[in-house]
């Protein structure tokens, strides 16, 4: 039975669509297309939501392999975090599931800079009965240490917990602790999703 419901972040409770936030601002969808791979899919990156690179690395480390995009570049770093924006729906289920009787938990790649500002900006962390963030453990998914974390740190038993990620690689590791959980490919359909899943586990 499930007792405990696991959220990611990113593209599960805050949007994270760089292309299509900074198409708009570039107005050139190949150059951003370009600029958004060399910066979210550089190695650097994780690094960044590990917690052993930080922003100031960034720049630097970007500045000196790309050059060529070095205004782009400082324009992303500066504010990239007003390309996450709320997802209500997902908002409204950990609510409804909340006042259901589940515990709510957060497991996420994410940053300090990135975790403090949705802190300061957002409700979810408030709604939560706990969270596990790679930036603070220096780990992150899918290395299956961090959900061993999660489990030992509130006492959670793997069979009564439900993730729910947008990274399939990272549903497979948490299926690997025994954990259950949904790969979500389409983000208006999360509640549908959880649903049915929850009634298929509870018949």
């Amino acid at each position: 039975m499930i007792k405990n419901i696991i959220f990611d972040i990113g593209n599960v409770l805050m949007t994270f669509s760089p292309v299509t936030y900074y198409k708009e601002i570039f107005h050139d969808e190949a150059l951003t297309e370009k600029v958004c791979q060399a910066i979210f899919s550089h190695d650097a990156w994780l690094k960044y939501d590990q917690g052993v690179l930080f922003m100031k690395d960034l720049y630097e480390i970007y500045h000196k392999e790309y050059p060529q995009y070095q205004t782009e570049i400082d324009i992303i770093l500066k504010d990239w975090m007003k390309l996450m924006q709320p997802m209500e729906i997902s908002f409204s289920l950990m609510q409804r599931l909340k006042k259901e009787g589940y515990h709510i938990y957060i497991l996420s790649n994410i940053s300090k800079d990135s975790a403090d500002y949705l802190k300061a900006n957002q409700p979810f962390f408030d709604w939560s009965d706990g969270c596990v963030l790679s930036y603070e453990e220096k780990i992150v998914k899918p290395d299956t240490r961090i959900y061993q974390i999660l489990l030992k740190r509130y006492n959670l038993k793997a069979e009564e917990c439900l993730f729910i990620d947008d990274n399939e690689k990272n549903i497979i590791a948490a299926k690997e602790m025994g954990i259950h959980g949904i790969t979500l490919d389409q983000s208006d359909q999360i509640e549908t999703y959880v649903n049915t899943y929850l009634e298929k586990t509870t018949c």
